[in-house]
């Protein structure tokens, strides 16, 4: 038996690496799940009893667009130096909603939500540097604290003060 092993060593060796070979190009190639899942939603409760108070508030005169990246709404100016920086700094954030025109999408309002957590001093930075962007763009940038109830005359009077004409 140990000079028959002995003898077939190479093949062995050879067929085993074949083996773990083929084991890892499987493990690889695409075949195995992913390490995601589905959200079970994209809004807290807050952010829906706020979002319902606004299509109250602006009816049919926009389109609302929720948890929209800052990226997708400001574009970096294509002759600065350290373009990607700039970039980086704006592409893992988003606005709570996004009011659009119907008829061209064009964004005329962007909205942030605010609960307790922007009173953290990261988040009173994050939120410094975001309404400095967004007036460098000229973009209007209207923030809301959060309440128990939302007036929807109220909203709609602030959206047509700051909505994009």
């Amino acid at each position: 038996m140990l000079d028959t092993l002995s003898s077939y060593w190479p093949f062995l060796v050879i067929a085993a690496i074949i083996i773990a070979g083929l084991a890892l190009a499987r493990l690889y190639s695409g075949q195995r799940r992913l390490p995601y899942q589905a959200r079970s939603r994209i809004m807290t409760q807050t952010e829906v009893k706020f979002f319902r108070q606004l299509q109250k508030a602006i009816q049919d005169d926009y389109l609302i667009f929720a948890m929209v990246r800052i990226a997708d709404l400001l574009v970096v100016e294509s002759n600065i130096k350290n373009k990607r920086t700039w970039l980086n700094k704006i592409l893992a954030k988003h606005v709570d909603f996004v009011l659009c025109d119907p008829g061209t999408l064009e964004p005329k309002l962007a909205i942030e939500l605010d609960d307790r957590s922007h009173d953290r001093p990261d988040r009173m930075e994050r939120d410094a540097f975001v309404e400095h962007a967004f007036e460098s763009a000229k973009m209007p940038l209207m923030r809301v604290k959060t309440a128990p109830a939302y007036d929807p005359r109220e909203l709609r009077q602030l959206v047509n003060q700051l909505a994009k004409k």
